[in-house]
């Protein structure tokens, strides 16, 4: 491909819980195409790449695959569909739900997808993972899933 990534997902493990240590599948989101040892992601969720490569596959989204754990997006609505995606998605643990979820992401209008990458990013950014949890929550109740 000759043009250059707008986003990328590193998928790796990090270790949560003070009483019982655990390891759980986390991907992080990178703007640009390069990865430093100092990058800060500017966007993390607790979803397994197997998700996040089928929902990319079931939105026709164009991306490739960078060695086992980094995947380039190549479409700022494509980056921003898919955080969003993935915002929510971390906390469905219904296949159902997630199904109706993957739906509802598809049916979205840009703008409305900009809205609420936006308010993950400064959630994201601002509190962590429970101003992230708000977010989402909010979205699932907004669309009833």
């Amino acid at each position: 491909m000759n043009q250059e990534p707008v986003g990328l997902i590193a998928f790796g493990f990090k270790k949560v819980g003070k009483k019982y240590r655990r390891s759980i599948n986390v991907a992080r989101f990178f703007l640009g195409s390069v990865i430093s040892a100092k990058s800060k992601p500017i966007f993390e969720a607790k979803i397994s790449k197997d998700v996040a490569l089928n929902v990319l596959e079931k939105l026709n989204m164009r991306f490739s695959s960078r060695g086992d754990d980094v995947l380039e997006i190549y479409s700022d609505a494509d980056l921003r569909r898919i955080v969003v995606y993935t915002g929510v998605r971390q906390f469905v643990r219904d296949n159902t739900k997630a199904r109706d979820w993957l739906e509802v992401i598809e049916a979205m209008g840009d703008l409305e997808v900009l809205f609420w990458y936006t308010k993950f990013l400064y959630s994201f950014e601002r509190i962590g993972y429970w101003g992230v949890y708000r977010v989402a929550k909010s979205i699932t109740t907004l669309y009833k899933l």
